[in-house]
């Protein structure tokens, strides 16, 4: 059983599907659906799609990116090609989630999962021959049963605090975006900017087309307070279009969808990755990374360790606590070091002094400025040790 038709949710479906075990996909929503979201892929996403095999028909249908361009508080920018360790996936796609999630869910419905739409999932129980799903379909509820559940509910809490996983909902990081026609200048790079933004957040510039791009802006509700005052995504959004560099480019363009707001989970660290019987993968882990708020391309992974995990458990027929406590050892030897890097990193340069101290510094370096690249995309092995003062040496050293 699948509670979610998003990224995570499509994969682990297919990935089960391709060990021959029998898969529901429940979701609350009728597909197509939108999802409010950045839209990127980054290299680690392109690989998972790419085993899937829909990496082809995808760069069909999605705005290819070459080049990142990221914008310091002073409106200072560093420039590189998309860096990838895996040279194969060295570029990005951005596509709208509204016809992302819809093929991937097709995916994996091709593959034999089966699928029903409009299903609330209110409860989670573990019985002894594993979980009883208590569903809303129709103002009608009713029940049905599985022998493991994976949880693919993105940043929607509800499910996991009725089940008694959260005790309480953690910080999260809060976004708005919207979409854009007749941008001035607009080019095959994602643009993450600094400048015009509450920090510690950043802003996103993702082209869709050739003039049309996806423009949004976040905080996390944490640390510092905003200079302006910004007190919700929908302000952090109108204040970034006003006072950030970008303002000239927008100055003609048409917004061409609502405003639309919406929490990230960013709280891997602490998170937990199961309960009783069901595995959580990508946000419903907390797996949105803390730096760039990307969460597609960990959904994806997620979503198939958790399948494999699973099939390995059928294949041995051990359903057992510590198998399941199994998984939560696999994520955490997966991203645990690169989600404590990132949050490290995004506490220091929470002042803008600093950041634009590192852009600068990284237009003057290449392999400084491949690094940045790197953390953003999430494609850099973390460090295992980290101190502010070592950064500061690494930046300041001679190239």
């Amino acid at each position: 059983m699948v509670v979610g038709a998003g990224p995570g949710g499509s994969a682990a479906a297919y990935y089960l599907r391709r060990h021959n075990l029998s898969v529901l996909i429940l979701d609350k929503a009728t597909f197509p659906r939108d999802k409010t979201c950045g839209d990127g892929l980054t290299p680690r996403a392109l690989a998972i799609l790419d085993d899937m095999g829909l990496l082809t028909p995808l760069t069909q249908i999605a705005c290819r990116i070459n080049g990142v361009e990221i914008y310091s508080p002073d409106g200072h920018s560093v420039s590189s090609p998309v860096a990838a360790r895996d040279a194969r996936y060295a570029y990005m796609l951005v596509l709208p989630r509204l016809k992302l999630d819809n093929l991937l869910l097709e995916h994996a419905l091709a593959s034999g999962a089966a699928f029903e739409p409009a299903v609330h999932v209110t409860g989670v129980t573990t019985t002894t021959s594993g979980v009883t799903l208590t569903c809303v379909q129709d103002r009608k509820t009713w029940t049905c049963s599985a022998r493991a559940a994976v949880i693919a509910t993105g940043a929607n809490m509800r499910l996991l605090l009725s089940m008694g996983a959260l005790q309480e909902a953690p910080p999260t990081m809060v976004a708005a975006r919207a979409y854009y026609d007749d941008l001035n200048v607009l080019c095959d790079r994602v643009q993450l900017r600094f400048d015009g933004v509450r920090l510690p957040g950043y802003a996103w510039v993702f082209p869709t087309g050739p003039r049309s791009a996806n423009v949004g802006a976040g905080y996390f509700a944490e640390g510092h307070a905003s200079q302006r005052g910004i007190s919700s995504p929908t302000e952090a959004f109108e204040s970034f279009v006003l006072h950030s560099h970008l303002h000239d480019t927008l100055a003609r363009a048409r917004r061409v969808s609502k405003l639309k707001g919406f929490p990230l989970r960013v709280d891997f660290l602490t998170a937990p990755t199961f309960m009783g019987q069901a595995l959580f993968v990508g946000e419903a882990a907390g797996l949105v990374n803390p730096l760039s708020g990307e969460g597609i391309d960990y959904a994806l992974e997620s979503g198939r360790i958790a399948a494999e995990h699973l099939a390995r458990m059928f294949q041995q027929a051990d359903f057992s606590t510590a198998r399941f406590e199994e998984y939560d050892t696999a994520l955490r030897e997966r991203y645990q070091n690169l989600f404590e890097f990132c949050h490290r990193v995004r506490r220091t340069f929470h002042h803008p002094f600093w950041l634009n101290v590192l852009v600068r510094l990284a237009s003057r370096r290449m392999d400084l400025k491949l690094l940045l690249i790197r953390i953003v995309l999430g494609d850099q092995p973390a460090p295992h040790s980290f101190s502010y003062w070592k950064l500061i040496k690494a930046l300041l050293r001679p190239h």
